[in-house]
């Protein structure tokens, strides 16, 4: 393909953006700040030419947009991901408590077309190209919106629309010079947030993948695995995936190999929603902790000094996992109950399963599923390792990208 068509397999969650742009993987916080006067700073400079590369090298964490598009009401100068992070200024986030979803927030747009233009001009800049002149690029994106949202009617269609119904502008203040770079999108897929998870484990043949979940089966599942194998499993038609993220848990319902909408549900909870719950303890508890943001990067903290304050808001922040368990098994019902099939397996992955294994999750939807198969106890729930947890959903969506793609090469 030509240089300035990006193929973009974007995981917009509400946690984190997950993202491969061609042969690049993706990864930054979904928040941003909003700059005031006083808080811009002044032009990048650079002592030498290795410090040049560096930064350009590690350009998604630094940044610095403002945007001109007619698909976002939103104006201003914004700091994107880790460089929003890392200024202190106060975080815009997606809201998880709001019913209007990812698909008509601006935050949706404005993460996506910074991390589009910011691989541009990464890829620009390694490739010698004078970043003074407008930098094109046109797109070709699959991405996901939760359950709840692409039943609306026409939900998938008008976020597509947003995408592709404009010429977009994303204009950088990194420098004494600011570079712009406009983008085009040639094609958007809107896909179901968990289908694609569960899209990735039928057909994706990833070896590795495969051997972890038999592990997880062989280890959960002595007497079962004896004469039901993983690639059973794998293969299985009716299938109920479990895709917590942080601020949904979508519930597929996959029946007859097709994922069913009317079965699948999506739940306004998730890992953000216990994170959110012990902010509220540890700020009544007097921490200085004003946000999930600050609470996830606090417990990702790998040097800490005070080891038995990290321990503590360790054990507040597990002290809300069983009330998401309960609420994810309570939806977890209400899809078997539409799904009206009896199911083969069960799957649970996405970046709030990887904290959420230590909590009763595994048993309580057991009980669930068996509940509804007549007591017996031979319907597998397995957990997704956490390497593959978190980018289960982009790794489908590259594979709906490369079959959007066909013909563009």
């Amino acid at each position: 393909m030509e240089n300035n068509v990006i193929k973009v397999a974007n995981d917009l969650g509400y946690g984190a953006v997950k993202a491969k742009l061609n042969d690049e993987n993706i990864e930054f916080p979904s928040v941003m700040a909003v700059e005031r006067a006083q808080d811009i700073s002044a032009p990048i400079q650079f002592d030498n030419k290795q410090q040049q590369d560096n930064y350009f090298k590690d350009f998604i964490n630094h940044m610095d947009v403002t945007i001109s598009s007619s698909a976002i009401k939103q104006q201003g100068r914004f700091l994107i991901g880790n460089a929003a992070l890392e200024s202190r200024l106060p975080l815009t986030q997606f809201d998880i408590n709001d019913q209007m979803g990812k698909s008509q927030s601006d935050l949706s747009l404005i993460l996506t077309l910074s991390m589009i233009a910011g691989k541009r001009v990464k890829d620009a800049y390694k490739d010698g190209i004078d970043l003074s002149e407008t930098l094109k690029a046109e797109v070709i994106m699959a991405t996901a919106l939760p359950v709840i949202e692409t039943k609306r009617t026409n939900a998938r269609d008008a976020y597509a629309g947003r995408y592709t119904n404009a010429t977009h502008t994303v204009t950088f203040h990194n420098f004494q010079n600011p570079i712009t770079v406009s983008i085009k999108f040639k094609k958007v897929f809107v896909a179901v947030e968990g289908e694609t998870a569960q899209l990735y484990i039928s057909f994706g043949k990833d070896k590795k993948l495969i051997d972890e979940l038999k592990k997880d089966y062989e280890s959960n599942y002595q007497s079962l695995s004896q004469n039901l194998k993983i690639q059973d499993i794998i293969s299985s038609k009716n299938v109920i995936s479990f895709d917590i993220g942080a601020g949904t848990t979508d519930i597929t319902a996959i029946i007859n190999g097709k994922a069913n909408p009317y079965a699948s549900v999506s739940v306004p909870y998730g890992y953000g929603s216990v994170l959110e719950d012990a902010v509220d303890v540890l700020q009544e508890q007097q921490y200085p902790i004003s946000n999930r943001s600050q609470l996830e990067e606090f417990l990702a903290e790998k040097n800490v000094l005070n080891k038995a304050k990290h321990a503590r808001v360790e054990k507040i922040v597990n002290e809300q996992f069983e009330t998401l368990a309960d609420r994810i098994v309570n939806a977890g019902s209400r899809s078997l109950r539409k799904a009206g099939a009896e199911m083969q397996a069960s799957f649970i992955s996405g970046g709030g399963a990887i904290p959420m294994k230590e909590s009763q999750l595994r048993e309580k939807i057991t009980a669930k599923i068996n509940s509804y198969s007549g007591g017996f106890a031979d319907i597998p729930v397995l957990w997704v390792p956490k390497e593959y947890s978190q980018k289960l959903n982009c790794l489908g969506l590259e594979m709906v990208t490369d079959q959007l793609s066909k013909g563009e090469d």
